[in-house]
């Protein structure tokens, strides 16, 4: 008998400020319903910049937002907006003392894997927490 992964969990969410903690929250939840707990503080993080992303970059708040339970290999998030443009790491290491340029290196840093992939309407990014 194999055990199977629960289901995907699949929002609409908006990247504003004011709407990440209801994010955060959710996001927490989730991973809390699997039984997944020990991986919310780096589920949040990488949620958190790539919202933050969609905010300065995307053109539209309006994203979806998936959860998918990877049973032993972790736990993967993605973000779904409707921009094209794919998101690129600053180069050389990141300067912590400047106010923006860290995200991607915050993801890489807490993410085991983490990608963007273009999609008919825009990209994705996507983050395999473990």
């Amino acid at each position: 008998m194999t055990q199977e992964s629960p289901p995907a969990a699949a929002m609409r969410v908006v990247a504003e400020p004011a709407r990440i903690a209801e994010v955060r929250r959710a996001v927490s939840e989730q991973l809390r319903a699997w039984g997944r707990e020990d991986l919310a503080p780096a589920a949040v993080l990488c949620v958190t910049e790539i919202l933050a992303n969609v905010h300065r970059h995307a053109g539209s708040p309006e994203c979806e937002l998936t959860l998918d339970d990877l049973a032993a290999e972790g736990v993967r998030a993605a973000v779904s907006d409707r921009s094209p443009v794919l998101p690129v790491p600053a180069p050389g290491p990141a300067d912590w003392a400047a106010e923006r340029g860290r995200g991607l290196h915050l993801i890489a840093a807490a993410a085991h894997r983490w990608g963007v992939r273009p999609t008919p309407d825009g990209k994705q990014v996507w983050v395999v927490l473990r």
